[in-house]
């Protein structure tokens, strides 16, 4: 609903980068106690962690993993998929979610930073130079996930309000709050189906593997939320593959790869059962 709201008020604006002007107000006061956490850790690498582990306090719809590439690091950003039927331009809702947590490490820091490289998952639009003021330069765009790229040695920078005793507090006050926003169990093997199918693995075993679970195990765990696995990988594939046909350019041939189908009839004939009008159509639609 956020996403729709975002994508409605910068249509009605006229500001294209209405979502990144937003995001540009973030501070690390602004995300209530997880911001509290942050600012009691004593580097930048722990505070990555903490905003990892506590995202979905500060946004329901958000959730966040680290992979360290060398002498780089990813932060993975993911988004749970919009209510059935829901239908809008994301690019807004996508640029907050990254540029957010960008501001909000600017301000732990104290200093001028920016990330390497910043990937979105909508297609370009519009004038690219807007973006340069708020991630340092113009992003990536039609990626599979949304991420941003820092260095390795930015995880070693000491943050200046490092404070033991106000780090431990603030950490109970959020491992609190964090049971009664847990997530569903559905949500989280939701979440992996998500990823897993953007590497072309999404079958239950890696799934499950990814859970550090059994196959039956995952399964009968579903069960108890009257889900099952197959359920959730066609909502999960649904949901991507509208994202990809309405706010991006990829081809499509690549979309129908990334979400499993071995061929491009395969994934054509799926999409026009699942939505009623071909891909294309979709697209032509919703780039007019």
């Amino acid at each position: 609903m956020i996403g729709a709201l975002l994508d409605l008020a910068a249509r009605q604006t006229g500001l294209d980068d209405f979502a990144l002007r937003m995001a540009a107000l973030n501070r690390p006061s602004t995300w209530g106690s997880v911001g509290l956490l942050l600012m009691q850790q004593k580097t930048v690498g722990d505070a990555f962690r903490a905003a990892a582990d506590y995202i979905s306090i500060h946004s329901d719809t958000a959730s966040a993993d680290i992979e360290t590439l060398g002498e780089e690091v990813v932060v993975w950003i993911d988004l749970r998929r919009a209510p059935d039927g829901l239908s809008y331009d994301r690019s807004q809702s996508n640029e907050l979610t990254v540029g957010s947590p960008i501001f909000v490490f600017r301000g732990l820091m104290k200093r001028e930073w920016w990330p390497l490289e910043v990937g979105l998952t909508h297609a370009a639009r519009g004038a690219l130079s807007r973006y340069s003021p708020y991630f340092g330069g113009v992003p990536l765009f039609d990626q599979e996930r949304l991420y941003f790229v820092c260095r390795r040695a930015d995880l070693e920078i000491e943050l200046p309000d490092y404070d033991p005793e106000a780090e431990r507090l603030a950490r109970q006050i959020v491992a609190e709050k964090l049971p009664r926003r847990g997530e569903d169990f559905c949500d989280v093997v939701a979440l992996a189906i998500r990823q897993k199918l953007t590497e072309g693995a999404a079958k239950a075993e890696a799934v499950a593997a990814a859970l550090n679970l059994d196959v039956r195990t995952m399964q009968r765990r579903l069960a108890a939320e009257d889900a099952t696995f197959s359920r959730l990988l066609d909502l999960t594939r649904r949901d991507l593959a509208k994202t990809f046909v309405e706010n991006s350019r990829r081809p499509l041939s690549e979309v129908a790869g990334l979400l499993g189908f071995g061929s491009l009839s395969a994934f054509s004939q799926w999409f026009g059962r699942t939505y009623h009008r071909s891909a294309g159509e979709m697209r032509a639609r919703h780039m007019d």
